[in-house]
């Protein structure tokens, strides 16, 4: 009868042990922006390496629920599945007057908030990767945030494209003759090329 309170108290230690172990080893519920920032440049140094130089900003959005016109109404399983999750976004901004991209970012990485794996990224040029059907682990034999071990060249890089904006044909001086062609002149320059 004595070693029922001995036989009791060990095994509630033992509970709260594992208890604390198991609390020890959860995530923590908020992800602070400096990880989301390295997670999410990793992802880009991964599958988007020259557009990182133009990395001028991170802005991390509030926590976002994952919704099903979020991938235009697409009814595969494995997006279906993820409907209801929760994630952050990571978007790089740049400076436009040195380069232009298609979007308004040089790239946009979103982090799933309950295991820490992005979702997908898309640079600034409209193409990117999304981690469904294959997580990014399995992309790249690597972790999100372990960049180093990455193998390089056994991974397909989004090529680096801008938008090239039309020049100014039309001087803004053009009352300064030497700036200027005139129609006669523009008329010569036809003959001579006949």
């Amino acid at each position: 009868m004595k070693k029922i309170p001995s036989i009791i108290i060990v095994v509630w230690e033992i509970t709260v042990l594992c208890t604390l172990f198991l609390s020890s080893c959860k995530r923590p519920e908020v992800i602070d922006n400096g990880t989301l920032v390295n997670s999410a440049r990793n992802v880009a140094l991964t599958f988007g390496p020259a557009y990182v130089p133009f990395f001028k900003e991170a802005n991390v959005s509030d926590v976002q629920v994952f919704k099903k016109k979020d991938y235009g109404g697409d009814s595969r399983p494995q997006i279906r599945k993820q409907i209801g999750r929760k994630f952050y976004t990571v978007t790089f901004t740049y400076d436009s007057t040195a380069v232009k991209f298609d979007f308004g970012f040089a790239a946009r990485v979103r982090i799933w908030k309950d295991t820490w794996e992005p979702l997908d990224v898309i640079f600034g040029n409209g193409w990117g990767r999304n981690f469904f059907f294959l997580s990014f682990k399995e992309q790249t034999d690597h972790s999100a945030n372990d960049y180093e071990k990455v193998a390089s060249d056994s991974i397909v890089k989004v090529p680096l494209q801008t938008v090239h904006e039309p020049e100014n044909i039309w001087n803004s001086n053009a009352d300064n003759k030497q700036d200027s062609l005139s129609t006669r002149d523009f008329q010569q320059i036809q003959r001579k090329r006949k």
